[in-house]
């Protein structure tokens, strides 16, 4: 069971990966690594209710330095662990914020319901890290009603919120199912990049997110950190002071 989406949500990009290799999607897209000099980073973990209840402070004490819960799926559903790690993260003083799970579709106004029900649920202030958008789902939309469904929900949570939030993503992901656009990266919406199976750093879709890099990279999926039940995935901030990552600072 993957440890971001509901009980019958696999990641297809996990397959697809599998199957075409990373050496075929580089053949067609302008997909290319970068940070490649960068040697500091920031530790982190996301979560969702797959890893039951965190024992959070012994998870600060093993390094674990940021955390992004997962908060809603759709326009109703609501991960059942999130107010109690939004609780006991802040009763421990870690730094986290929280992502939507999508759930795209064609429906009017359906990016605006999801956007609005994230923002009521996740209860975010100046005090976290950035929202994030995960983007894993596409429902057999076109590239461009996906563009235009995501570009809504992220308009919507930055009308609210006041921040543009992130974007998690798989460079298969996007090449394949967001026409390998630059448009978000352009419009300054920072990239959380999952890609397993880099070795030092990972590779980059949207060429290079428009030559800005990437924000956080979901490197591994591990088990036997202390404090976290099973297997959580890893993730690393490309900085050495979490600031820029913070709401309140990107007012």
């Amino acid at each position: 069971m993957n440890s971001r989406g509901t009980a019958s949500a696999e990641r297809p990009w996990r397959a697809l990966t599998r199957t075409l290799g990373l050496a075929a999607l580089c053949l067609s897209f302008a997909v290319v690594p970068v940070n490649a000099g960068q040697q500091a980073y920031i530790d982190g973990v996301d979560v969702s209710r797959w890893q039951g209840k965190p024992r959070w402070a012994d998870a600060k004490v093993a390094g674990v330095r940021f955390v992004i819960a997962k908060a809603t799926e759709g326009t109703s559903w609501v991960d059942p662990e999130y107010a109690r790690n939004r609780s006991r993260l802040r009763a421990v003083g870690i730094p986290f914020s929280a992502y939507h799970f999508a759930g795209p579709d064609t429906t009017p106004g359906d990016a605006i319901a999801e956007a609005d029900h994230f923002v009521n649920t996740a209860r975010l202030d100046r005090n976290n890290l950035l929202p994030v958008l995960d983007l894993e789902r596409h429902y057999d939309m076109s590239p461009a009603d996906l563009r235009a469904w995501t570009a809504a929900w992220l308009g919507r949570v930055q009308e609210r919120l006041g921040v543009k939030p992130m974007i998690y993503t798989t460079p298969a992901f996007w090449v394949e199912r967001m026409g390998n656009t630059t448009w978000f990266a352009d419009n300054g919406y920072p990239l959380w990049i999952a890609h397993w199976t880099a070795a030092t750093q990972p590779t980059v879709p949207g060429v290079n997110w428009g030559g800005r890099g990437w924000t956080l990279w979901q490197h591994a999926v591990v088990g036997g950190l202390d404090g976290i039940i099973g297997k959580v995935d890893r993730d690393r901030y490309a900085g050495t002071t979490l600031g820029p990552l913070k709401i309140k600072n990107n007012r």
